[in-house]
């Protein structure tokens, strides 16, 4: 019969192995769903970037603008994930849209009225993909080295406290797997924020107030 400190002589090894694995050895092979690589000497073409686009365009009809940015979205193969309006008639659109087309969808955004404000940002995360990659495979490679030795384990406390250390490992495994997997999906898709205002038209007094004004600051211009 093994006894609790066999036990933990052959666990502690294996987490001190894996740990000197993911500071720069060789990770275990494991059979989970592989993970690409990145690392953070990576060329200018491998960097991840999170690209975000905010506009805002003057129309006739902010609704019907609206409705047609639903369409781009799913025509250039994304989705709106929220779109709202205003009293004062304003509509607002957040949309995801591959980020390689994001500037071509908001160039088309930009023909349905006046366009007033356009910005692009981006957020490089490849060092946090880079970071969060490699926890995960360590966290695997621990994860079946435990296994293993849960197949042989001889007594009912050691198969539990085993179980107790893989089930810890498989939690934080799932959460890492969900924090790249949203960084892919950030990465691959574009958010595009679009808010349509009805297109200011100058009545009869605004137009003549405008061109007396032009007339006035006339007299006051010497070259």
């Amino acid at each position: 019969m093994l006894s609790d400190f066999r036990v933990f002589r052959l666990v502690i090894p294996a987490a001190i192995t894996i740990t000197a694995a993911s500071c720069g050895g060789r990770a275990m092979p494991s059979t989970a769903p592989t993970v690409s690589p990145v690392t953070s000497q990576s060329s200018s073409i491998d960097r991840l970037t999170i690209r975000r686009g905010e506009q805002r365009v003057e129309v006739d009809s902010p609704l019907v603008a609206g409705r047609r940015v639903e369409r781009l979205a799913h025509q250039a193969g994304g989705y709106v994930e929220q779109s709202s309006g205003s009293t004062d008639g304003t509509v607002s659109v957040v949309a995801r849209v591959p980020a390689a087309k994001l500037d071509e969808v908001m160039d088309s955004i930009a023909t349905f009225g006046k366009e007033r404000r356009r910005q692009l940002s981006g957020t490089d995360v490849t060092d946090q993909y880079a970071d969060l990659d490699a926890r995960l495979r360590s966290n695997i490679a621990l994860r079946d080295r435990l296994q293993a030795l849960l197949a042989r384990a001889a007594t009912l406390d050691e198969v539990l406290k085993l179980e107790q250390q893989i089930t810890r490992l498989q939690s934080e495994i799932d959460a890492l797997q969900a924090r790249i997997d949203r960084l892919r999906t950030d990465v691959a898709l574009a958010s595009l924020s679009v808010t349509f205002e009805t297109q200011r038209v100058l009545g009869p007094l605004s137009v003549a107030g405008k061109g007396v004004a032009r007339a006035v600051s006339w007299l006051f211009v010497i070259k």
